[in-house]
């Protein structure tokens, strides 16, 4: 770790001496020509670092195809000096013990910035036009095997009022905003998870132009992705070392938060598993897309990350060209999709890009998860966003992000016996992990009787309080339930999020009839359980099962409306296989050591 720090310091210098990072130093900024400037001194921390180092290899990378422009979108970092004079200045270093996240964020917003920093942000922003994002750049935000991804706000801006006055509000508002979400629950019980040794984290900032183009009143790009270097799930031919994509329409919001996205191998782009049928087709795909508003004048911000954002339905946007380039059209008279721009409904398969080559996408994928796998001397993960043109002269991707992820899966070869199957509470030939794990005593689980796909977002809120009593016992426990563990979209599975289930020692995601989604490796809820090497479990119908009835014998603890809590009698075992992904659950002849609850407990 210390000489990958070294490395990045040296890289760092020798991107400034080249002109890649430029150290604002007032005056006039011209954003055409300059690619990266930083603003302050100290750290610009771990996203911001990445961006600068892909910014500085990207030219010189060997093995991008012809057919599609490769770009560094127009960025600026607020360099930690900010954050430490904001907080220093205003003397807010007593809000980190705060709990209440609304709190810590109208406590930052009411504070002015550092004069030196609204002197310099003011000159520059004046000089950008079109959509802002406002992101996080922390300093222990995407380090080695701790990517503590997308934990921090990020805020989407207009930034297209006449009014420059306004303008710089909107980017100082969502600045402050940033930066308290530094000192917000999830972060500082992700922080306690990984016993990270800062007390209080610091925080640069990133403001960085917005991929896409204007469609009407909405801009958006035609695609956005996250791709990785190694894939945890892969099926038919595919090798793990070959990767995996999740491409959406629109921001990226929808691949990093869970929802719908389509899912491939960058070496394979034609197998997608979950399109296998036309039925399969229409239950997969992406319905609906994120886009900035353009109709806002000013956006409302508070602690609850909401920009300018809009959810908009992809019915609704079929007359745009983004949608006519890269969707299918369904023929119910035949029940079949036709690729192409036809009248009748359109379903998002990006068949003009994967499977006709509109533009050379998963050839551009697999060039640059090289470049960055072989640059940090691990496996990467990547974010893009592409604005496509028909004129495929004319279409460009944009490298957005570059974060190391952790594979592990080839370390350990553990050996699951044909008893061990037999006996399995739970069996499962799709999971997530590596290795033995005998701590766990304690289960949450959603109740088969009471649950109600419309009420995910009450579940959520019930584990949270059963986590919080179980991370103060300092008990780590399984946690099990129907869906997509962390997904945004609360009808593909219970919207958990990291302060919910920080105490969280394995998951069973059980996939049942019309409650069932496709894994999400790309989301940030997915990159952070795995780089704490938590095992996630996925019960399919067929082979798979999990014994609910074994759960009914086991010690009653405490249950509200949802969600039950029992411990186990015996000795709780979990082994894992990741070389065969499979996953056993069973009881142990020994009695349980561990300390029973004294009593039970409700809310």
């Amino acid at each position: 770790l210390r000489g990958y720090l070294v490395d990045c310091i040296h890289q760092l210098r020798r991107q400034q001496q080249q002109g890649v990072v430029v150290q604002y130093s007032g005056g006039k900024f011209d954003p055409e020509i300059i690619d990266f400037v930083k603003l302050g001194s100290g750290s610009i921390g771990g996203k911001a670092r990445g961006l600068a180092f892909i910014a500085n290899i990207l030219p010189r990378c060997p093995d991008l195809p012809e057919g599609l422009e490769v770009r560094f979108p127009k960025t600026m970092v607020i360099a930690a000096e900010g954050f430490d004079s904001f907080v220093e200045e205003n003397g807010l270093y007593h809000l980190y013990d705060e709990d209440d996240d609304q709190v810590i964020a109208k406590g930052f917003v009411s504070c002015p910035l550092p004069a030196w920093l609204d002197e310099e942000l003011r000159t520059i922003i004046k000089q950008i036009n079109g959509p802002l994002s406002i992101r996080s750049s922390s300093l222990l935000e995407d380090g080695h095997f701790r990517p503590y991804a997308g934990l921090y706000n990020t805020y989407m801006l207009t930034n297209n009022q006449d009014d420059e006055a306004i303008c710089f509000h909107q980017v100082e508002e969502a600045v402050k905003l940033v930066w308290a979400s530094t000192w917000f629950a999830g972060p500082k019980a992700f922080g306690r998870s990984v016993k990270s040794s800062r007390e209080r984290d610091s925080m640069a900032v990133i403001i960085q132009q917005v991929v896409g183009r204007q469609y009407g009143e909405f801009f958006y790009p035609a695609i956005s992705g996250v791709a990785q270097s190694y894939n945890y799930y892969p099926v038919s031919y595919m090798k793990a070392e070959e990767g995996v994509v999740h491409l959406a329409l629109g921001l990226g919001k929808t691949v990093v938060e869970g929802e719908t996205s389509l899912r491939f191998s960058p070496k394979y782009p034609k197998i997608m598993p979950q399109f296998s049928t036309v039925d399969d087709i229409l239950a997969n795909c992406q319905r609906a897309f994120y886009a900035v508003d353009m109709r806002v004048s000013r956006c409302e911000l508070d602690a609850d990350d909401r920009s300018c954002l809009t959810k908009r339905q992809v019915d609704d946007a079929e007359d745009e060209e983004a949608i006519a380039l890269l969707a299918s059209t369904y023929l119910p008279a035949e029940n079949r999709i036709r690729d192409g721009n036809h009248p009748g409904m359109k379903v998002v398969t990006f068949a003009s890009v994967l499977k006709h080559g509109l533009i050379p996408l998963p050839e551009t994928i697999v060039a640059l998860l090289k470049m960055s796998s072989d640059g940090m001397g691990c496996p990467a993960e990547i974010e893009f966003a592409v604005d496509v043109d028909s004129d495929q002269s004319k279409s460009v991707l944009y490298f957005l992000q570059m974060r190391p992820m952790v594979a592990g899966r080839d370390h350990l070869a553990v050996v699951i016996t044909a008893e061990e199957r037999g006996a399995a509470i739970c069996h499962s030939k799709d999971s997530l992990g590596f290795g033995v794990i005998e701590d766990i005593a304690d289960i949450l689980y959603v109740k088969p009787e009471t649950f109600d796909p419309a009420k995910t977002q009450a579940m959520a809120s019930e584990i949270s309080q059963f986590n919080k009593k179980l991370v103060a016992g300092n008990r780590s426990y399984l946690l099990v339930g129907p869906g997509r563990w962390g997904s945004a979209d609360r009808w593909l599975g219970i919207p958990v999020q990291w302060q919910d289930i920080s105490g969280v020692g394995a998951f069973i995601e059980m996939r049942q009839e019309g409650f069932k989604s496709d894994s999400s490796q790309g989301s940030h809820f997915f990159q952070n359980i795995t780089s704490l090497g938590i095992p996630y479990v996925t019960v399919s119908e067929g082979d798979d099962h999990f014994d609910y009835s074994w759960l009914e014998t086991q010690q009653f603890v405490a249950e509200s409306e949802f969600i039950r809590h029992v411990q186990v009698k015996k000795q709780l075992l979990i082994k894992i296989n990741p070389l065969e992904s499979e996953c056993v659950m069973l009881e142990q002849e020994h009695k349980l050591e561990l300390p029973m609850a004294s009593s039970s407990y409700s809310f």
